[in-house]
This record gives structure tokens, C-alpha cells and sequence, in this order.
């Protein structure tokens, strides 16, 4: 497999032998998470029809980041990252198979529904921060940008993907087919994990040192690199105020559009459309120059079009506009966590990505719970309206600092300066 022009980054990226085999058992795994997802959130919002109940799965599936993403990123820095990978993914597919029995034979309710996707969210937390600081390992830095940028756009084909088989499933076989679909993929990226033999990086401090006194590190590193912090804080911001509308989708299909599955399906089918077009774009765009102008941008349009969006009254209108916010949301995501790897030291990037998770990934978690408590009272069109207007008021602010940055984050930094902090 070789690079052509024709597919830039793209092609030099798939080249490397590992990092294929990775990006093709993300591409799978990712699928059938997003047909769990699907599943679960049209299951609880038939058995409830409450977007309080929405926002708690959805806190379940995705809260585990805010806590174990942390501690797994210092244990993926310790003992290495096709390790702990093993073991959150052991776990994930003995979840999966537990809840295709109790779907199966009808035994799922909503609180089995909440535990059982707490357990899926806390092994897959488990294992984020090395599966995306393992990327540095197969493949050379010139192609970093590249692969980071194809392993979004793989997710977010998933995420297109995934809804789209998931939505015709349930309405043409049955929601617990779609269950035990999911399942599988967990076990065969389970498989692939065991065709992976990354270089081991040495390592630079004694594995003696304590947990607490790495966590602070991270944090500490973060938060004092003035590049990083800034996008750390804009990331918090848009994962709390833009990111739910997601998990919000199955209420908004119901209520907005008045439709069942059918609208469910299509919303989250465009919304990974845009972002898989727009992780793409980026990929094959493969350089760093000119990434913050692009991320800051992202957080204008896409409070704008979720703004639009409501207002929109017709489904395949909102369809495109949520396409938007998608393709948005993914060039701000990779744009971020482009330029922190780029910067960040080798000694303490899962600890760094792991803190990026959290923000990133993890407070949507939050996002979803409080917005859908405050949308069974205000109503949902309310609710994220006011999610897209605070983020309008974030750009004022992001892109001015964005601007004095660039030369921070699109620089670089120097791997030595960051030694005496890890």
C-alpha cells in the first residue's frame, strides 16, 4: 500500500501497516457503538417518553469519561497502551454480551439499561486515552496530522453509518437484533487488538512514582501550557452547550419534527454525514498551518446552524442544517486535538489526551443530563437555543485569543521543554 497524490495525507497515512489495521477495527467497533446508542436511546425514550431519562443514559454512557479517562491515561503512560486496551476491551465485550441476553429475552429495563451502559462507557473510557495516544506510535509525525484526522473521519463515517443500519433495523427486524449487532463488532475489534505490535516507548521516569502526584502533572502541564489551556477551556465550553444536542435527538425527532425511529435515523445519520465530511476534508488537507483560524471558526457556525436548526420545521431541512453543526463540531474536535499532539511532551501525552477526553468528551455527558432536565420544563427548542447562543458569546472572546496563538500552537513546542513537568 503505497501514497498517492491522489489521497494526500490520506494515503501516507494507511500505509503503515499498524496504524490500518487500528483504523480499520475503529471504523468497526465505532459502528456498532453508534447502533448501540441508537438502540438504547429509541428503547428508553419508548418506555419513558422523558428527555430527563434520555439525559441519564446518556450521563451513563458517557460520564465514565470524566472519571476513569484520567486515571487511564496515567496507567496507559505506565504500562503501555496495547495493554490497557486489552483490558477495558475484555470487559466491554462481556457487557455486550450480557445485555444481548437481557434484550433478547425481554429483560431489559430502564434501570438495567442505565447500569449495563455504564459499564460499556467505562471500559470504552478506559481504553480512549491509549487508543488515540497509540496513533504517535505507528505512524512517523510528518503523517500525525493525516492519521488523526482519518481516525475522526472514520469515526464520524460510523457515525453516519452506524444510525443509518441501526434506524432500518429496528424498524424491519427488532431493536434486540441491533443490540447483539453492536456486541459483535466490540469482539472483533477485540481481535484486531491482538495483530497490533507497537515499538514500545522508553520509559522516562520510574514506574514507582505516584498515581496522584502524575495526575497532578497532567493537569498542571495543561493548564500552564497558555496554547493548550486555551483550547481546553473552549473545548469545555462547547462540549457543555453544543455537543448534547446528540443525545437529545431521539426527544427532538418526537417533539420538533414530530417523527419516531424514521426522523431519529435521518438526524443522526446527517449530523455523521457533515462530520464525516468534514474529518475527511481535514485529512486530506494534512498539514498543520492555519488549524486555529479553523477551530475557532468552528465554534461560530456550528452555534449558528444548531440555532437555524430549530427554527428549520421541516426534517429534511433540518437535516442538512444538523449536517452542518456536524461538519463543524468534528473540524473543531480534530483541530484541537491536531495541535495538542503536535505540542505536547511524549512523557505525558495520555495523561494530556486523557484531560483533553474528559473536556471534550466527557462533559457532553453532563451537558445532556442538565439540558434535559431544564428541557422538561422550558422545552427542548428553548433549551438549545440557549446552548447556541452562549457558544455565539465563547467565539467573541476565542477567536480574538486565537488569533495571538496561532504562533504557540501552529509552532509547536519544543518535546524537552515540557521533561521537568512529567
Amino acid at each position: 500500500m503505497t501514497s498517492t497524490p491522489l489521497f494526500g495525507g490520506i494515503g501516507r497515512a494507511l500505509s503503515h501497516r499498524q496504524f490500518f489495521l487500528l483504523w480499520w477495527g475503529h471504523g468497526t467497533i465505532t459502528t456498532g457503538r453508534w447502533m448501540y446508542k441508537v438502540a438504547i436511546g429509541w428503547l428508553t425514550w419508548e418506555m419513558t417518553q422523558s428527555t430527563v431519562w434520555l439525559g441519564i443514559v446518556a450521563f451513563a454512557d458517557t460520564f465514565p469519561l470524566v472519571i476513569m479517562s484520567i486515571v487511564a491515561g496515567v496507567w496507559a503512560d505506565r504500562v503501555g497502551y496495547l495493554f490497557i486496551m486489552r483490558l477495558g476491551q475484555t470487559v466491554m465485550v462481556l457487557a455486550g454480551i450480557l445485555v444481548t441476553v437481557l434484550a433478547f429475552t425481554d429483560a431489559l429495563e430502564i434501570i438495567s439499561i442505565v447500569l449495563v451502559t455504564l459499564v460499556i462507557g467505562t471500559s470504552e473510557a478506559t481504553t480512549q486515552p491509549a487508543r488515540i495516544s497509540i496513533v504517535h506510535q505507528l505512524v512517523p509525525k510528518e503523517d500525525l496530522a493525516a492519521a488523526i484526522a482519518l481516525n475522526s473521519a472514520t469515526y464520524n463515517f460510523a457515525r453516519f453509518l452506524g444510525p443509518t443500519i441501526a434506524g432500518g433495523l429496528i424498524i424491519w427486524v427488532s431493536i434486540p437484533f441491533v443490540i447483539a449487532f453492536s456486541a459483535g463488532t466490540f469482539a472483533i475489534f477485540y481481535g484486531v487488538l491482538f495483530f497490533l505490535n507497537p515499538p514500545e516507548l522508553k520509559k522516562e521516569r520510574a514506574i514507582t512514582t505516584g498515581m496522584v502526584r502524575d495526575l497532578i502533572d497532567g493537569f498542571q502541564y495543561s493548564f500552564s501550557h497558555q496554547g493548550i489551556s486555551f483550547l481546553l477551556i473552549s473545548l469545555s465550553v462547547t462540549a457543555l452547550f453544543i455537543r448534547p444536542y446528540i443525545d437529545l435527538l431521539p426527544g427532538v425527532s418526537a417533539q420538533i419534527f414530530d417523527l419516531g425511529a424514521e426522523g431519529l435515523s435521518i438526524l443522526l445519520a446527517a449530523t455523521g454525514l457533515g462530520a464525516m465530511l468534514g474529518a475527511i476534508w481535514l485529512a486530506q488537507r494534512g498539514r498543520t498551518d492555519g488549524l486555529t483560524n479553523i477551530f475557532t471558526w468552528s465554534l461560530l457556525i456550528s452555534a449558528i446552524s444548531i440555532l437555524l436548526f430549530i427554527i428549520s420545521g421541516n426534517i429534511w431541512v433540518g437535516a442538512v442544517l444538523i449536517a452542518i453543526v456536524g461538519f463543524f463540531i468534528v473540524l473543531g474536535a480534530i483541530t484541537s486535538q491536531t495541535l495538542i499532539q503536535s505540542a505536547v511532551y511524549s512523557g505525558i501525552r495520555a495523561r494530556v489526551i486523557s484531560i483533553t477526553m474528559v473536556l471534550a468528551w466527557g462533559l457532553p455527558a453532563v451537558g445532556a443530563l442538565g439540558m434535559g432536565w431544564i428541557a422538561e420544563f422550558l422545552g427542548l427548542p428553548f433549551t438549545l437555543a440557549l446552548g447556541g447562543t452562549l457558544t455565539v458569546l465563547l467565539w467573541l472572546w476565542a477567536h480574538r485569543t486565537g488569533k495571538q496563538l496561532v504562533p504557540i500552537l501552529e509552532g509547536g513546542l519544543d518535546p524537552e521543554a515540557g521533561a521537568g513537568r512529567a
